[in-house]
């Protein structure tokens, strides 16, 4: 019985000297990017605008509130181009659409929780997140902004090669809702300006991100 308690003690005293509470992750991935619908109200389909899957790059801060919890807040923007229906369709022609440069920003507020593992340095976790993502897009001088609510789900594992200094990688389908007065942003890029009046029915622009990189903990 005195010995359990001596290791538990001692337990006790390591995981306390190896505790850090906060982290810092600069990282770069790949992002899958599913199609944003222009499907009105009244059920009339206009086409898709194509989002190509790219490359990305960003930071995450966070604070350990445990051993096991932590938040951390997340930013990703992602390097890509768009494709969007043109105003004169061709049959079967690449003159239908529209290409656009097209940079996508998330900013979210992440909630992690970790477990243990045979091994002290590996740390797996799940994670769910929510904030927004930004659309900044740019078209023969025609640019904006358009930001909405999206939200995060994934998972991953961190393996820490000394107590300050580790890598990570991680999954993340990261969805962003689409809502109705996002039809005059993309018909401003297409070129149809005021004229374009489109009230689009609320639909979720899906994403799959693959992301990894180096963890700092002081």
């Amino acid at each position: 019985m005195q010995l359990l308690l001596f290791l538990l003690v001692g337990c006790s005293v390591v995981l306390a000297e190896d505790f850090k509470r906060f982290e810092f992750q600069p990282f770069g991935g790949y992002s899958a990017s599913g199609d944003i619908s222009l499907i009105t109200y009244d059920n009339v389909k206009h086409g898709s605008i194509r989002v190509d899957n790219s490359y990305n790059l960003g930071a995450t801060f966070g604070i350990n509130i445990t051993a096991l919890d932590a938040i951390e807040v997340f930013w990703q923007r992602q390097f890509t181009e768009g494709r969007l229906p043109a105003e004169t369709p061709v049959p079967n022609s690449p003159a239908n659409l529209i290409a656009f440069n097209l940079k996508i920003d998330q900013i979210h507020v992440n909630f992690l929780h970790h477990y243990w593992v045979s091994d002290p340095r590996a740390k797996p976790y799940i994670m769910a997140g929510l904030g927004a993502t930004t659309f900044y897009a740019n078209r023969n001088g025609q640019s904006g902004s358009n930001s909405e609510f999206s939200f995060a789900i994934g998972g991953g594992i961190k393996y820490f090669l000394t107590n300050h200094f580790g890598l990570r990688g991680e999954a993340r389908w990261s969805p962003t809702m689409m809502l109705p007065s996002d039809g005059s942003f993309w018909c401003s890029i297409g070129g149809a300006g005021a004229t374009c009046v489109a009230d689009l029915k609320i639909d979720l622009q899906q994403q799959l991100d693959l992301t990894g990189g180096i963890v700092f903990r002081f």
